[in-house]
């Protein structure tokens, strides 16, 4: 837990006037990483939406899918978000007033105006959407243990064929001879 990051009450970022800016350096509870999250995070009240924005990164070791070997990764991003502000998810005439509907299509996300924000969760939340869904070592990986990767070497003597599929092979040998 980063304890710069509290949640803080909507109505007192209301009061503020301007942009929250919150500085990140630490470990998330819920994001075993190698390195501390370093980075910012700001939250703006702007009546009916808060906008937040940030800047995250750390590096984070997985385990392969393929050959369970560990490898870090880099996760790196700088969201920007408008949460409405409000019971429910906005209808289209609250969407024409709150002035700022060029930037609200794709809004997901509905706090309570009574409510708070959590700076930390909303971090988390930002980074956790990069881990991959696969994870892949990369194009050097070994793959899977136990197998050995051997080269595929052709078999040149003539094996027979299926005889489905040998006007495709008459056809294949054609094509072959100059």
């Amino acid at each position: 837990m980063i304890e710069a990051l509290e949640p803080v009450p909507l109505q007192e970022l209301r009061a503020l006037g301007t942009a929250k800016v919150w500085e990140v350096e630490g470990e998330l509870d819920e994001l075993p990483s190698l390195t501390p999250v370093r980075g910012h995070v700001s939250a703006e009240h702007r009546g009916n939406v808060l906008a937040v924005e940030g800047k995250l990164n750390t590096i984070v070791t997985l385990c392969c899918d393929r050959c369970l070997n560990q490898f870090n990764q880099k996760l790196s991003c700088t969201p920007s978000e408008l949460i409405w502000l409000g019971d429910e998810q906005p209808t289209a005439d609250e969407l024409e007033l709150s002035g700022e509907v060029a930037e609200m299509e794709g809004l997901v996300d509905v706090l309570d105006p009574r409510g708070q924000f959590d700076p930390q969760q909303w971090a988390f939340e930002q980074l956790n959407l990069l881990l991959p869904v696969v994870n892949h070592c990369g194009d050097h990986c070994p793959g899977p243990p136990g197998l050995q990767q051997q080269p595929v070497i052709p078999d040149t003597k003539t094996k027979a064929v299926d005889p489905r599929w040998q006007a495709l092979q008459q056809l294949q040998q054609q094509i072959d001879q100059p």
